[in-house]
């Protein structure tokens, strides 16, 4: 793990028999993710099927609307007429759309969970159990909203340096 960070005993103990219980098992998305709150010292334990559902990624930067109207403005496009250009090409209503989506996540925060990222952990996580490696996602969740989510791997090095040091 790149940071340090504490964890109960009853948390050591749930990475143990979670890592052990990975061995030799086949993909799916029924492997877990750890979303921990250090505020309150609380590990949760869900499965990658659940984890949208869970930590909702932020997509809303990746609508092509939105992707469209930033980079006209980028090539130097008048705010208006960029939206007009966007109109014509998508629709007034989806447009809007996406506008207000990309907005209420702004306001709203998502602590940098994005779409991306998740696509990323999936990724990772799968290219890993085949090449018969066990890493565990643990997500450490943000303590207010100028943080970020942060994303770290538990692996056989981290849970021995646990046992060895208890």
């Amino acid at each position: 793990m790149k940071k340090y960070y504490k964890f109960l005993p009853k948390h050591i103990n749930e990475f143990t028999e979670t890592y052990k219980s990975l061995k030799d098992n086949k993909w799916s998305l029924d492997f877990p993710v750890f979303l921990f709150d250090r505020d309150w010292f609380k590990l949760k334990k869900i499965t990658l099927y659940d984890l949208a559902k869970e930590l909702k990624p932020d997509n809303s930067k990746e609508a092509p609307e939105i992707i469209q109207y930033q980079q006209l403005l980028k090539e130097g496009h008048e705010p208006l007429l960029a939206i007009q250009e966007c109109w014509n090409e998508f629709g007034i209503e989806d447009f809007h759309r996406s506008l207000r989506n990309s907005s209420k996540w702004e306001s709203k925060g998502n602590n940098g969970w994005t779409f991306k990222k998740y696509v990323e952990l999936l990724i990772g996580y799968r290219k890993t159990i085949e090449n018969n490696n066990i890493n565990i996602p643990i997500i450490i969740l943000a303590r207010n909203q100028k943080e970020n989510h942060e994303l770290e791997w538990i692996s056989e090095k981290f849970i021995s340096e646990f046992i060895i040091s208890d």
